[in-house]
């Protein structure tokens, strides 16, 4: 079994990165607050997916047929069913700003001013990147900051429901991995195959999701090759 598989503590998806989050920044129905940071931030661990909850807009997007907003509205829809959180990243420029020493004020200013950081969301989206980012701003999705650059030296599919990798003890223990935990992923595939009343949709789904987070990994320069990539059973 993989090292540093443990039991996901929160509802909201986050991104694949190897970097541990900083701040997290949520709308509270009327304004947006500072949750959680530094510390409290790097020990949430909800299910891990390309783009966090962006993954389930693209796949509708690709697969589906769907335009943006009906993608992001079944994403929603989608997300209450199965009882989780709406979120996407962002990151501190790559180390350049400094979040733990910011007031939430501050870091509220900054987390909603920019929209980078997202390496799916330039993969998938290309120059569009940024504006699905705001997008997902403007509809009150939940943001998580990352830090740093990408030192991943590793990429692993976890297939245990429920599980996921804790991204700041694989730092702590000098071995950064991307992760994604395709059996949950599995699960919203398969609640989108029967709001489209598409049996095929969730297959399908699970063959682009595999592929693309390969592609992506490589890409990223967490492993030289797909071939590299760590299946957690």
């Amino acid at each position: 079994m993989t090292k540093n598989i443990v039991s996901q503590n929160s509802e909201y998806p986050r991104c694949v990165d190897g970097r541990e989050a900083v701040a997290f920044v949520e709308w509270d129905g009327s304004n947006w607050i500072v949750p959680k940071k530094n510390e409290e931030a790097t020990k949430e661990v909800g299910p891990q997916f390309l783009g966090a909850s962006l993954l389930f807009v693209k796949v509708l997007e690709e697969i589906a047929g769907k335009d943006r907003d009906d993608a992001f509205r079944m994403v929603e829809q989608a997300s209450e069913k199965i009882g989780w959180g709406l979120q996407i990243h962002i990151d501190d420029h790559h180390g350049e700003t400094d979040y733990s020493v910011m007031t939430d004020e501050e870091i509220i200013a900054e987390s909603t001013g920019h929209h980078t950081g997202c390496g799916f969301a330039a993969y998938a989206w290309g120059d569009q990147g940024t504006d699905v980012i705001a997008m997902a701003k403007e509809r009150h999705w939940r943001i998580q900051v990352l830090h740093g650059n990408h030192e991943e030296s590793g990429a692993i599919m976890n297939k245990r429901v429920g599980h996921t990798f804790m991204t700041v003890q694989g730092i702590e223990d000098k071995a950064p991995r991307f992760n994604t935990d395709v059996a949950d992923a599995e699960k919203m595939f398969g609640i989108l195959g029967e709001m489209l009343k598409d049996d095929s949709f969730a297959a399908k789904a699970v063959e682009w999701n595999t592929k693309t987070y390969k592609d992506v990994v490589v890409a990223l320069k967490g492993v030289k090759s797909a071939d590299e990539v760590e299946v957690n059973e």
